[in-house]
């Protein structure tokens, strides 16, 4: 529908919608770049990503360096060839900040879809428009924005817009962003085949076409975690350790999920599931909970989160969260539409008014918005001292040295082929440099890795200002 047929009311909530999504914009665009220029953000993941993403714009297609600084692919640690299709926005503006801004504007701009799959559901401008609002002051998504950069954070926005464009039928578009989806992480592939099968039910016209995009999309994904990722590794996937309860090869772990149901319950109780799934259904005031079958197409992120033995997996603080976000507020919109139908009587207003105090209540509680309850604001009220001559030492740093820098120097450094993170590599670099905010976190290896360097001969002190010191082989 073209904007001339809008009424007053859709162009009144289409502004409001559009004003909120530029202030969403705004403040973390701000946020993620301080962040960076503070060194807030990392060599994990920040720097990995522009490293594989500068290095294929140079002619190096999907190349990074591991932790010791040796040359490697991408795909030996992930499939999330997105990177490659960002890396054309590199011609306009190589740093690392362009993938900081491209996150917040895809993620942001998610908002819309929220908006127009409800419009679509449940008919309502006031509720649509609430939805899209709460899903703005999610604090999943939110951490996920300021958690450094991810390919698959984008998936929130890219499996938002294909379940409205399955919708709306317009199949080459869906078509468009369940690849996108796809390509931002190897499991990803799973989630976009069940909406491929869900395609195929709902859909029997076209009933050839969605089996075939399931298929094909099982096939990545099999192909992608089987063989790829092992062959460029040289090993299985790195990420299988997290699962070791139930097996060391994919098949073993697959297996033993599917017949292990008790051993499944006994894990997820142990780690403390139940406030992470609060987390993520809280701030909807539990209406997905009203419409569960679309919780399904979150199912294979859930499972890998909380049947995993990495406590960062049973968090919102970082990006696995990313592929379920998008679910959660599909069936909320689902949950407030079957509200309205179980109970005609309860008024729109109200249904507002409360999902509009549970986004704003989850926003404090659990979000990391200056006014919540534990912000995440360090760089706004604690700036690295010294960072501008730091930087500008930073980027005199030739291109050609084989570099080994503590963790939050190493999205600064990332735009070379070679970069180690302390303490690997320290011995095989040309220069060694520490940014040390706090000694006392420090870890035991780091800690190690600076007194060893300190004593050897080898190395010289090349620069030091305040608690960034730079060592130079001699």
């Amino acid at each position: 529908m073209g904007v001339r047929f809008l009424s007053k009311a859709q162009m009144k909530h289409l502004t409001i919608l559009a004003i909120c999504i530029a202030a969403y914009i705004i403040y973390f665009t701000l946020a993620s770049f301080l962040r960076y220029d503070n060194f807030y953000t990392g060599r994990f993941d920040l720097g990995n990503m522009d490293q594989a993403v500068w290095n294929t714009i140079n002619g190096r297609i999907f190349e990074t360096s591991n932790i010791n600084g040796d040359v490697i692919s991408r795909l030996s640690t992930h499939a999330d060839f997105l990177l490659i299709l960002l890396s054309p926005f590199y011609l306009i503006w190589e740093h690392p900040k362009t993938l900081l801004l491209i996150q917040t504007f895809v993620l942001g701009f998610g908002a819309f879809f929220v908006y127009a799959i409800a419009k679509n559901v449940i008919k309502n401008n006031n509720l649509s428009l609430t939805l899209a609002i709460a899903y703005l002051l999610y604090p999943a998504m939110q951490y996920t924005n300021l958690y450094d950069f991810h390919a698959v954070t984008l998936a929130a926005t890219f499996l938002l817009a294909a379940f409205y464009f399955l919708l709306k039928k317009k199949y080459i578009w869906l078509t468009i962003f369940l690849v996108l989806s796809g390509l931002t992480k190897e499991q990803v592939w799973i989630t976009v085949a069940l909406i491929g099968f869900y395609g195929f039910i709902v859909n029997k016209s076209k009933r050839v076409f969605f089996l075939a995009l399931s298929l094909i999309f099982i096939f990545f994904f099999y192909y992608l975690v089987w063989h790829a990722i092992p062959n460029a590794r040289g090993s299985q996937h790195f990420a299988l350790s997290y699962f070791s309860e139930f097996g060391d090869s994919p098949t073993e772990i697959v297996k033993n999920i599917i017949a292990s149901p008790q051993k499944i319950f006994t894990i997820m109780l142990t780690g403390n599931p139940l406030n992470y799934l609060k987390q993520l259904l809280y701030p909807l005031g539990l209406f997905s909970l009203l419409a569960p079958f679309f919780l399904i197409f979150a199912l294979p992120d859930l499972l890998i989160n909380l049947l995993s033995n990495n406590p960062q997996l049973h968090q919102i603080y970082y990006q696995y969260s990313a592929a379920i976000t998008p679910f959660v507020f599909i069936s909320a919109i689902y949950g407030v539409k079957n509200i309205k139908i179980w109970f005609p009587k309860i008024p729109n207003a109200l249904v507002v008014c409360y999902l509009l105090i549970v986004a704003c209540y989850s926003a404090y509680a659990f979000g990391p918005l200056p006014f919540s309850k534990s912000p995440n604001i360090d760089m706004f009220t604690k700036p690295q001292k010294n960072r501008v001559v730091i930087e500008n030492f930073l980027s005199r740093v030739p291109e050609e040295y084989r570099v080994a820098a503590t963790n939050n120097l190493g999205s600064h450094l990332s735009q070379r082929q070679r970069i180690a993170t302390v303490p690997e590599g320290i011995y095989d670099s040309d220069i060694v440099l520490f940014l040390i905010n706090n000694i006392s976190k420090l870890s035991k290896d780091e800690k190690k890795a600076f007194e060893s360097v300190m004593l050897n001969e080898d190395y010289k002190i090349a620069f030091h200002i305040g608690n960034f010191i730079v060592f130079e082989k001699r």
